[in-house]
């Protein structure tokens, strides 16, 4: 019994050994070099079985480079990431309409690309800090070329809090969103500890936001 299915391996193995195998045709030729025949560019001699066989041999390798390059493709695609496609819209500096889970809408072309944010320069020359985490779709312009995403980003770019503690020395005018609210916080970015911010209103009233509220940062342009 050990005898037969050791024959029967055997077989299968050297049946999986004969697929294995190119498929190679050497045809002897005598005084016969490449150039004398028709598919290589001689007129003097017709060889249209030789031609057949180059012919159908290029397709093969046509279609072996295509599956090859749509493999390729799939394995970008299935290597994308957001902060991949992210870093090419910013690159390109496309055209892109941000739609946020609470509903707004932003358009502009992406500056700044941190760990937890997006810097956005709208069209009006605000600029808009979003939290990443606010994102719902990211839509690029009609005719921008389709982008894959698929490259290395390193996680150690600036994050929101960095760039706040940046901007707060110059007390610019901010327009700041809240998570579950659609009325947002209008004044200077006056001051910012380690998880709250103050922004002084028009009417003089200090108003004190928990950094973990913070969807959207719009900076004025001056």
């Amino acid at each position: 019994m050990t005898a037969i299915l050791f024959a029967a391996a055997l077989s299968g193995w050297s049946q999986s050994v004969e697929a294995a195998r190119p498929n190679i045709i050497v045809i002897m030729g005598d005084d016969l070099g490449y150039g004398d025949v028709s598919c290589y560019g001689t007129r003097a001699l017709k060889t249209p079985h030789i031609d057949r066989l180059a012919a159908e041999a290029g397709v093969d390798e046509a279609v072996r480079r295509l599956g090859h390059q749509a493999w390729l493709r799939r394995r970008a695609e299935e290597s994308a990431s957001l902060s991949g496609l992210l870093a090419d819209l910013a690159e390109r500096h496309d055209p892109v309409e941000l739609l946020l889970v609470g509903g707004g809408r932003r358009h502009g072309h992406i500056e700044t690309v941190g760990s937890d944010l997006v810097g956005l320069r709208l069209d009006d020359r605000r600029l808009a800090l979003v939290a990443r985490r606010a994102l719902a779709a990211i839509r690029p312009d009609r005719g921008v070329p389709d982008l894959v995403g698929d490259r290395t980003v390193p996680r150690d770019g600036p994050n929101l809090r960095d760039v706040l503690d940046r901007l707060v020395a110059d007390q610019p005018r901010v327009t700041i969103t809240l998570v579950g609210t659609l009325i947002p916080v209008e004044g200077v970015l006056e001051r910012l500890g380690r998880d709250v911010l103050l922004v002084r209103e028009a009417d003089g009233s200090a108003t004190h936001l928990p950094f973990g509220a913070v969807v959207e940062v719009l900076v004025a342009s001056d």
